[in-house]
């Protein structure tokens, strides 16, 4: 695994489910560019998941978290 991949999978270990915005934001403060977060994303097999169908507001949030 290349430092984002390791990063990224460090950053989800052991949680749930994080919010996407949260995970973007902590990797742009660790120096990742856009297209090496994407590939670590891919990499390593997060999965997405939505709130869309138990959001109570109405608005959807995006959800990360690393496969079971």
């Amino acid at each position: 695994m290349n430092s984002c991949e390791v990063w990224l999978y460090e950053f989800l270990k052991g949680k749930d489910f994080v919010l996407c915005d949260v995970v973007r934001e902590e990797a742009k403060k660790q120096g990742f560019k856009k297209s090496e977060f994407k590939a670590a994303r891919k990499n390593i097999g997060v999965e997405t998941i939505s709130n869309a169908n138990w959001s109570e507001n109405g608005t959807t949030e995006w959800f990360w978290r690393l496969p079971e």
